[in-house]
């Protein structure tokens, strides 16, 4: 290819391409200029649309201002609430209404203005209304304004639901407090009008213009035998109840014809006697009840006047007899005159004294037949007689044949037509057989005191002929406890000893009960801490009810502090019976104990105690009951044993001291026994009674003790012997006092245990003898062992020279805690005080730390100490040699020496299988010197913790 052809080619090419862009350019053009005008036409829409937008929001603003005018110039509160409660909205009328400022409505919660006792219902109500999609409800309820009073307000409330959720709740809400009000005022007055005609003494029944039965009261039903409730009657149609008792009216249909004439007339009747076919009376009052002339209904009363009218034929019928008597002369009239000369006598006078009418006429009455001893009563009725009064008076008269008769005489003045008194006339009944039934009355009433005390000596003597083998009975069974029994053998053994505990509890009722009866119970007033007397019997119940869902709370006044005097053994009694019988008849829940100081007066204080339990309560009818003797009230079918004595007893013990006891109680409600007492306070230089101490010797504490037992009963003497014999204490054996004595010339002993009643030479006998001869026993103490518990022998035995007085039965902690207070070796009775020095050898000079370790002690140790008696109580034994090993070496650890040994000897007798009661005693030993120290190792803490 030649030059000339490229070049061409080229030339084309070039040629081809301008035209391509000639194109292109054309093209160009063109779609520029559609975007010009598609440019054009989207700023025209952009300028419509946000003129449309700008006519939308005035649009809008025009819309909200008017809503928002409306809202304000509505008086009611609109507002707007969250699905969880809090305020989003509210109009400003909240301010006006509530006192809150939108400010300060917006963002509260509902339940933060709703009054309390109101918000759970609140709450309920609008979770029910969100749950179910009500669209709309009302109710109303009290609302706090800003301002703290109460405002009712009553609301409409709808739901606002966005995509089938609540978004919110709107709510219009008025206050409708002046409406509520009105309303309780109106419910107020119809309660009142309904209760005051309900409870009047007399039947009622109102009725509609209708005849239909709108109020009746219960007496209405009992007097005519209504089957239905007055609730039934409501609304019935009076002619169905009237159908009922018809039957019950004499002559009903006369009566139904006067009711009737009654209506029609409509005029108010009053006294109406209604018959009934019973023998009762009726007394029947018809109230028309009209409105503005309208006739709108009536109300039938009905009153029983039977005892009225009995009382007025009564009244009658006794005018018609003494009208008799005295017509006939059946009571002696004498009439005197000033000077008591005798004006007149009537035959039945005359008849009465033996003497004829000319015999009396001119006499002087009070000369011819008055007794010298009686004189003085008619002078001072003569008295009577000239101030112009009657009177009626007894006296003897003489007979003309000497002898005597009794007469009432009723005397009345006679006056002249001046007014002057003139003399007077007396009528004369013969009451001289009524005296001789007096005096046989009078003889029958001795007879029957003279019954009753030969029976309290006869319970006196059979509560002890029961004692004395009784008391080898429960004293046996304590010691075939020891014998390593079987799990059967045990639970016979417990059988046992529960059945004779019981018999004790029962024959100790019937002895106090005779105790109180025969006066012979003394008050012995001495000064005790009264609020640990509360305590301990707490603890007590405590370790009793420990198994049991049952509580047992002690409430003190807070002056109740310091020590009081009064008699602290009765008050333990009372307390104790109470509480035993609410714990008898409560199931769950709890007994409470309170006392508080009523009233002051001078050194006197009366206290107010207050038992209440939760238990099965008693049914109100049955109240009356509680405290007489020998009743048992049973509630729901629960009968418990006891003689019925308890609460009689309880009454008796407090109103020999002075106070007064009461009881309220519903039936499954629980009961409240109320007493209270007078106590003194004691000063502050008042010491406290020094009581016997509970910790108890074991082992070879009181082997140095030798005792002389004298008793002839055979069990009681294996008894005693087998407890002093596992003791480790000496002893010796009289068969009868007169052997006491002969044995206690030739040897010395240290304490004499003396029975009361034995053959040859009785105990009292027995203890007048060794006091009054020279022997080597003369002056040491000598305990009487007895079954009578009477306070006259106890005084004997203490004329006689005997020291103390233990009754059968008794237990062998009882025996052991006389012993322990008479034995002449020392009893452990060293102060235990905190050894500082120990304390400082053992951890060095370092208080702080000393400090810790008595906190540590206190705080985690001694709660375990005092749990020993509650593991006692509940015989684990395993859990007991657990605690002992483990607390015995921490009393040292805090400088108490002595514990530490109590607690070594509490290990050993665990070990060595020391029986449970003295294991018992020793625990309480531990615990209760334990909780004494308290207080001085608070003290130790505090004294270290400032070196």
């Amino acid at each position: 290819m030649t030059h000339t052809d490229d070049i061409d080619i080229l030339r084309r090419r070039l040629e081809r391409e301008k035209s391509a862009r000639a194109q292109a350019e054309v093209i160009l053009e063109k779609k520029a200029l559609e975007l010009y005008h598609a440019n054009e036409q989207l700023q025209h829409l952009n300028e419509h649309l946000e003129q449309q937008v700008r006519d939308k929001l005035a649009e809008l603003r025009e819309s909200e201002q008017r809503y928002r005018q409306l809202i304000e110039s509505v008086q009611d509160i609109i507002y707007k609430i969250s699905p969880d409660g809090f305020f989003t909205f509210v109009s400003l009328s909240v301010e006006k209404l509530l006192g809150y400022s939108e400010k300060e409505f917006v963002g509260k919660h509902f339940t933060d203005i709703v009054a309390p006792g109101y918000r759970k219902m609140l709450i309920e109500f609008y979770q029910t209304m969100i749950d179910g999609r009500k669209d709309s409800t009302y109710n109303e309820f009290p609302v706090l304004a800003e301002n703290g009073r109460i405002v009712w307000i009553g609301q409409t409330v709808r739901l606002i639901e966005v995509d089938g959720h609540v978004a919110e709740l709107v709510a219009v809400a008025r206050d409708v407090s002046d409406r509520r009000k009105a309303e309780v005022e109106l419910q107020t007055t119809q309660i009142r009008l309904s209760s005051l005609i309900t409870s009047l003494q007399s039947g009622i029944l109102v009725q509609d213009e209708n005849q239909r039965i709108i109020l009746v009261n219960q007496l209405f039903c009992d007097m005519f035998g209504l089957s239905r409730s007055t609730q039934q009657l409501i609304k019935q149609d009076y002619s169905e109840a009237f159908a009922e008792f018809k039957s019950r009216i004499e002559h009903s249909e006369e009566f139904v014809q006067k009711a009737l004439q009654m209506i029609n007339d409509q005029v108010a009747v009053v006294g109406e006697v209604v018959r009934m076919t019973n023998g009762h009376i009726l007394e029947l009052d018809y109230i028309p009840i009209c409105l503005d002339g309208r006739h709108m209904g009536q109300l039938w009363k009905y009153t029983d006047v039977t005892e009225k009218y009995i009382a007025r034929e009564q009244i009658r019928i006794s005018e018609e007899k003494y009208r008799g008597i005295m017509n006939n002369m059946e009571l002696g009239l004498l009439e005197v005159d000033n000077d008591q000369t005798i004006l007149r006598a009537y035959d039945r006078f005359c008849r009465m004294v033996g003497y004829s009418e000319e015999e009396l006429t001119g006499a002087n009455a009070k000369e011819l037949l008055l007794p010298a001893d009686f004189k003085p009563v008619l002078d001072q009725q003569q008295v009577e007689r000239q101030q112009g009064n009657a009177g009626s008076y007894e006296l003897q008269l003489i007979k003309k044949d000497g002898s005597r008769i009794w007469v009432l005489v009723s005397g009345v003045p006679i006056a002249d037509q001046s007014g002057t008194i003139i003399g007077s006339i007396g009528i004369h009944y013969d009451l001289t057989e009524r005296k001789q039934l007096e005096g046989e009355l009078a003889r029958a009433k001795q007879i029957a005191d003279d019954a009753r005390h030969a029976e309290k000596q006869f319970l006196a003597n059979m509560s002890h002929e029961i004692r004395t083998p009784l008391n080898a009975i429960i004293g046996m069974s304590h010691l075939l406890f020891d014998t390593q029994p079987s799990r059967q053998q045990r639970e016979y053994i417990e059988i046992l000893k529960t059945s004779a505990d019981f018999l004790h509890s029962l024959i100790s009722d019937l002895l106090d009960m005779t105790k109180i009866e025969a006066g012979r119970i003394e008050i012995q007033a001495r000064p005790f801490d009264l609020a640990g007397l509360l305590r301990s019997t707490q603890k007590v119940f405590e370790m009793k009810l420990q198994n049991r869902p049952i509580t047992i709370d002690v409430m003190l006044d807070a002056r109740i502090t310091g020590t009081f005097v009064g008699d602290e053994v009765m008050l333990n009694q009372i307390l104790m019976n109470l509480v035993s019988n609410a714990e008898k008849f409560t199931e769950e829940g709890y007994i409470e104990i309170k006392a508080r100081i009523r009233k002051e007066e001078d050194s006197v204080h009366w206290i107010e105690f207050t038992v209440a339990d939760t238990g099965i309560g008693i049914p109100e009818e049955k109240l009356d009951l509680v405290f007489q003797k020998f009743k048992q009230v049973n509630s729901f079918g629960h009968k418990h044993k006891g003689t019925g004595l308890g609460l009689a007893i309880t009454k008796e013990l407090v109103e020999i001291q002075g106070g007064t006891i009461s009881v309220k109680s519903r039936a499954g409600e629980g009961s409240t026994f109320t007493f209270m007492l007078p106590f003194a306070k004691a000063d502050s230089t008042s010491e406290l009674v020094t009581k016997t101490d509970n910790s108890l010797p074991v082992g070879n504490e009181l082997k140095v003790c030798h005792v002389l037992i004298v008793e002839d009963n055979l069990m009681n003497q294996k008894y005693i012997t087998s407890l002093l014999t596992k003791w480790k204490i000496p002893f010796t054996l009289a068969l009868d006092g007169k052997k006491a004595v002969e044995v206690a010339k030739n040897e010395r002993f240290d304490i004499i245990l003396m029975d009361i009643q034995m053959p040859i030479m009785n105990g009292y006998e027995a203890t007048v003898a060794i006091r009054s001869t020279q022997n080597p026993n003369q002056h040491i103490p000598i305990i009487a062992l007895t079954a009578s518990a009477m306070l006259d022998h106890k005084n004997i035995a203490l004329e006689a020279g005997m020291n103390d007085f233990l009754t059968k039965p008794f237990e062998p902690s009882q025996l052991m805690a006389m012993l322990q207070r008479y034995a002449p070796t020392p009893m452990a009775d060293n102060e235990n005080v905190v050894d500082e020095k120990h304390l400082i050898e053992l951890y060095g000079n370092n208080p702080a730390y000393i400090a810790d370790m008595i906190d540590t002690f206190v705080t985690e140790i001694v709660p375990e100490v005092l749990s020993l008696p509650a593991v006692c109580q509940r015989k684990d034994w395993t859990e007991l040699a657990r605690l002992a090993h483990k607390l015995k070496p921490t009393f040292s650890m805090v400088g108490l020496p002595l514990l530490e040994e109590k607690m070594q000897q509490l290990d050993k007798m665990v070990k060595e299988g020391t029986e449970s009661s003295l294991l018992e005693i020793y625990c309480n030993d531990i615990a209760t010197e334990t909780s004494n120290m308290l207080p001085i190792l608070k003290e130790e803490i505090q004294k270290f913790s400032q070196m």
